[in-house]
């Protein structure tokens, strides 16, 4: 029967031609916790809904979609200004954030990324470009901002806010074990226990909870489960990775305390076998698979550092070679031999491991804030910073190719003083950039 206050009725193909999706989105959306009922009509008896009630779901639940079904320039209400005023990223952050239905804004570093990635326009106005009125830091003008948040976007999945956690197994993919992929982990994760599971770097991590999609974190954190349904379909490769390493090391899949109102503080997963080695006092072995996740980085990290060389100036040492192995086959380092290398050549991971502070290998050198600095300074700033050595050229163009260096101060044809032909930064943002990193001196001592 059709609800008396039902004004306009429309199909599931309807819904998905309004909000350009195809229909099996619309598939996935009736499965979903408070999607209008639909009720048979007409003579074929097809299923159809009140659209008005349908609307208002999706405003409420999947913004992004429901902004593609509106017939405006201004679908999520942006505040309404001249197109030539400067609007800061943080306007922009926090409009964005609208947009995806969240309550903070997006994090700024994301915006970062997305500029260094071209996704998003470049900034309008610098400081120093010599036009009015002088502004001191980037800025966009208003309509480049609202063609930026407002732009057609492709959605992965959303999950909404009231859908509940995944508590099910999930059916095992072609390859996976099944006893594997049988275990649900419950209770919740913060981005470093994600990291963890996963042995990728905490920035990767951090950069997965900003993607479109990502379960929301609630009060006490990611749940568990979710994540790793979401790794499971959105990042296989992470996925097959930890599997492995779990069969080859041994290891259960990371348990995660289950969720406790009354708990102030979360607990954050310490290195492989850190704790149990600490508690009995003796030396423990590690496969090369577990260097990378003991330091809290990612797995790739840890055999990169397999390779080291010895590197020296005449008689000096510079760089001692990584430990030679135990056995080669698996290839099993002595872990207190792994602990004295990184602490000697990568002392701001060892830092950042063991929460014991701020620690650089050399003092960054003096100089005026507003110095410009191109790529290649900035490889050396970095690398002799944390590493003792410049960075080498394929490893800075890679940080900046996937946007995990700041956006450039200053970049060809900006219109500044001094004209420059390449990108550059101002000392203090790459100052600021080495101190902000993890290990640097980014973060709080382990509890």
């Amino acid at each position: 029967m059709i609800p008396a206050d039902a004004d306009e009725l429309v199909t599931s193909q309807d819904i998905a031609t309004k909000y350009k999706v195809n229909e099996a989105n619309v598939a996935y959306w009736v499965t979903l916790e408070g999607f209008p009922e639909g009720w048979p009509s007409g003579p074929g008896r097809t299923l159809v809904r009140d659209a008005a009630l349908v609307d208002d779901w999706l405003r409420e639940n999947l913004p992004v979609y429901w902004a593609q079904g509106q017939d405006s320039d201004n679908p999520y209400g942006l505040p309404e200004g001249g197109p030539k005023d400067l609007v800061k990223l943080s306007d922009i952050a926090a409009w964005e954030g609208k947009a995806l239905g969240r309550k903070e804004p997006v994090p700024e570093v994301t915006l970062r990324t997305y500029i260094s990635r071209k996704k998003m326009p470049g900034p309008d106005r610098k400081p120093g470009d010599g036009e009015r009125p002088e502004v001191t830091e980037r800025m966009w003008f208003r309509e480049t901002a609202y063609e930026f948040v407002n732009r057609p976007r492709r959605m992965r999945r959303q999950k909404t806010s009231e859908e509940p956690a995944v508590a099910e197994q999930a059916p095992a993919a072609a390859g996976e074990s099944s006893e594997r992929a049988s275990t649900a982990r419950t209770g919740y994760v913060d981005a470093q226990a994600i990291a963890s599971t996963y042995s990728v770097s905490g920035q990767t991590a951090r950069g997965w909870t900003r993607v479109e999609g990502f379960p929301e974190a609630g009060e006490n954190g990611y749940s568990a489960a979710e994540v790793d349904e979401w790794v499971r379909h959105n990042r296989r490769r992470s996925w097959t990775a930890a599997q492995r390493r779990t069969e080859l090391t041994g290891q259960a899949w990371p348990e995660t305390p289950a969720a406790d109102s009354s708990a102030d503080v979360q607990v954050e997963p310490a290195p492989a076998d850190e704790a149990v080695s600490e508690a009995r006092g003796e030396q423990t072995e590690l496969t090369a698979e577990m260097i990378g996740p003991r330091y809290g980085v990612s797995e790739r990290t840890g055999l990169q550092w397999i390779s080291v060389k010895e590197k020296r100036d005449g008689k000096k040492v510079i760089r001692r070679a990584f430990p030679t192995p135990l056995r080669t086959r698996p290839r099993t380092y002595a872990a207190h031999a792994v602990d004295v290398w990184v602490k000697e050549h990568r002392p701001h991971v060892w830092a950042a491991a063991k929460g014991t502070g701020p620690a650089l290998v050399n003092p960054l050198p003096e100089g005026d804030p507003l110095d410009l600095l191109d790529i290649y300074d900035f490889a050396e700033v970095l690398g002799m910073a944390t590493r003792g050595e410049p960075l080498a050229r394929e490893t800075i163009h890679a940080y900046h190719a996937r946007g995990q260096v700041p956006f450039a101060d200053r970049t060809a044809g900006d219109g500044g003083k001094p004209r420059v032909l390449q990108d550059h930064w101002y000392r203090r943002t790459v100052y600021d950039f080495v101190l902000s990193r993890r290990g640097s001196g980014n973060f709080d001592a382990r509890a």
